[in-house]
């Protein structure tokens, strides 16, 4: 009888502690989601090899960056979160390093607070960004965050990196060749960022040459995303040419020496930039702001800039394979009287003053200021504009080309034979 009313017993207490335990389970957290629980798995049912991001996600699967679900998937098409990204961008740098932030809505035991504290530690994450003390971790990732996440990693890893987000920052000539710089809808602040996303190929635009700062980014991108990014992060700065092209620009108004043959002989753009060059014809006062060239001298355009001025789709295909860069200026003019383009161009400096405009397409898809025509009037006399138009260059040895200010400032460039 002892020995059963032991056995009872023990069964009663081994009862009780799993009641304990399932009541535990099921109490809910009213502040945070916790992750679900991730499987150490390298392909999953949801991700076929079809899959245009089989390989990325089976890499960073592998390296342990991004995990599956208990069920064997690994949901592709789901947003990624702060949280979550935090989360694999801390995985990729792997530091001891942690910031002591206190957020309102990341307790210390939320499943992903030492990847935020780390990357808070490394820089990654500003906590300038978040106001009134919170995080949201929840929040699906912008584009536009993510880039500065992106950008402010590459600049931990290289200090270069800060130093080109800091110039194009700070710069009056930066372009960044998204529709979104002259159209809106884009945080002025995050520009930078997205010029080293973009010039380093972690981002791109879309079908429409969209960015989408505002956009989310789902899991299947952005295991691609962060295969690039260790790609990257073994690499300067100036080894691509996408963002040497952004600095310079920002640096001097133009990319000619990233993308060109071309090399200055006496003095350079930067030395004539809005500057008033008065035309021969008396047609008004000019200054150039920009000179973006796009290397045509091929079967294809190249430069970062090719998509947001060149069609090679349009009449503009015949400068392909000619040996020919495409300059596109920026001017800003005063008239002397009512002119259109045509008039302007008319016996002025060819560097001053051109009557190809930029493609009617470009123009719609890019919001460029630009006339849409060379005979109309449009420019009135005392009024200023600013607008952009189109102009070339042969590459081939020997070319040089250049052009002076009022006060005698000049640009001239040849190419060394």
């Amino acid at each position: 009888m002892l020995h059963k009313k032991s056995s009872n017993n023990n069964l009663m207490i081994k009862a009780l502690a799993a009641s304990v335990m399932t009541a535990a389970m099921v109490i809910p957290v009213a502040t945070e989601i916790v992750q679900a629980a991730p499987v150490t798995k390298t392909t999953f049912k949801d991700v076929p090899k079809s899959h245009w991001a089989y390989e990325s996600i089976k890499q960073v699967a592998e390296k342990g960056l991004v995990t599956g679900y208990e069920d064997g998937t690994y949901k592709p098409a789901a947003q990624v979160t702060r949280a979550e990204f935090a989360t694999f961008l801390a995985r990729v740098f792997d530091s001891n390093e942690r910031a002591t932030v206190s957020f309102n809505d990341i307790s210390d035991t939320h499943w992903a607070n030492e990847a935020i504290q780390e990357g808070l530690a490394l820089g990654f994450i500003k906590l300038e960004d978040y106001s009134k003390n919170k995080f949201e971790p929840n929040k699906p990732m912008t584009r536009g965050e993510m880039s500065r996440w992106l950008a402010n990693g590459l600049a931990h890893a290289n200090a270069d990196y800060g130093k080109a987000i800091e110039e194009m920052a700070n710069s009056s000539l930066t372009i960044i060749p998204i529709p979104e710089f002259y159209g809106g809808g884009v945080n002025k602040k995050d520009l930078p960022y997205i010029g080293v996303a973009l010039g380093t190929g972690l981002l791109s635009g879309y079908e429409d040459f969209t960015f989408k700062p505002n956009g989310n980014t789902t899991r299947a991108e952005v295991a691609t995303i962060l295969i690039r990014f260790m790609d990257a992060m073994k690499k300067a700065p100036a080894e691509f040419t996408g963002l040497k092209e952004l600095h310079e620009v920002a640096d001097s108004g133009t990319n000619i020496l990233t993308l060109t043959n071309f090399k200055p002989k006496a003095g350079g753009y930067n030395e004539v930039l809005g500057k008033p060059h008065t035309y021969l014809n008396n047609t008004g006062v000019a200054t150039i702001e920009h000179a973006i060239f796009v290397d045509t001298t091929g079967s294809k355009p190249k430069g970062i800039y090719k998509d947001m001025f060149f069609n090679e789709k349009s009449e503009e295909k015949v400068y392909l394979d000619k040996n020919i860069y495409k300059i596109y200026y920026e001017y800003t003019i005063v008239p002397s009287r009512d002119v259109s383009i045509q008039s302007i161009s008319n016996g002025s400096d060819v560097h001053f003053a051109t009557n190809l405009l930029i493609d009617k397409s470009k123009i719609a898809q890019f919001n460029i200021p630009s006339p849409k025509n060379t005979i109309n009037n449009d420019f009135k006399k005392g009024e200023t504009y600013r607008y952009w138009a189109s102009n070339k260059v042969g590459g081939q040895p020997g070319r040089e080309f250049g052009s002076r200010a009022d006060d005698g400032s000049k640009f001239y460039y040849e190419v060394p034979k």
